[in-house]
């Protein structure tokens, strides 16, 4: 899991999350379920991080299916009336892996030795599911740190054109190397807590306008 260690070794916030990583390479060869387990565990943490962190409710009962949904769509990956095949296809792998576990997990319900034995899957399966983990692990935390940010920011400005339309018309441009910028953009984009104080400066006099 070469690609989820670089991801996490650039974002101090997740680096926690090692301890799955060797577990899963760990049992990969001799107990493949127990490492599905740890994957499985991965993505419900890391979803359970990202929503917790951005302050949007979830139950600790909730399935990993559901905490998937729930993250993608409050990342803005899920539209409301409008589900991306991937977000769905993403939903529907961690469903599977819920239902693998109930299935051939040695820990989850109780199994004859011989039912253990022939209920384990070829090694091309267990690469392959563990990959999936992978790549579903790192882009739920790439876009959560780079995409989500830069989304936020754009739909706060939307929602300041009058204000941004005053700061521009007050100021007039910036100019950076010979190069002129809007004053909104480039307060919003250097300093976004001025600007929040600059705004609500604004509000307060238009309502002292009222």
């Amino acid at each position: 899991m070469e690609k989820f260690r670089e991801t996490i070794s650039v974002y101090d916030a997740w680096e926690g999350l090692g301890t799955y990583i060797n577990r899963i390479e760990t049992f990969l060869e001799t107990d493949f379920i127990t490492s599905v387990e740890n994957g499985k565990a991965l993505i419900e943490s890391i979803c359970k991080t990202i929503l917790s962190k951005t302050s949007e409710p979830y139950a600790e009962t909730d399935s990993i299916n559901k905490l998937v949904s729930k993250t993608l769509k409050h990342l803005g990956i899920f539209a409301e009336n409008q589900i991306p095949k991937f977000g769905s296809g993403m939903v529907t792998a961690m469903q599977n892996l819920g239902e693998l576990r109930n299935n051939h997990g040695e820990t989850s319900h109780g199994k004859s030795i011989d039912d253990l034995k022939n209920n384990r899957l070829e090694k091309i399966s267990a690469s392959f599911l563990v990959n999936s983990i992978e790549v579903m692990a790192v882009f739920l935390i790439e876009y959560y740190e780079i995409e989500f940010p830069n989304k936020k920011k754009n739909e706060e400005k939307i929602n300041y054109a009058d204000f941004n339309d005053f700061l521009d018309d007050e100021y007039g441009d910036v100019d950076v190397t010979g190069i002129p910028y809007p004053t909104s953009e480039v307060l919003f984009s250097v300093d976004s807590t001025a600007y929040g104080v600059k705004y609500q400066e604004y509000l307060g006099e238009l309502d002292g306008d009222i």
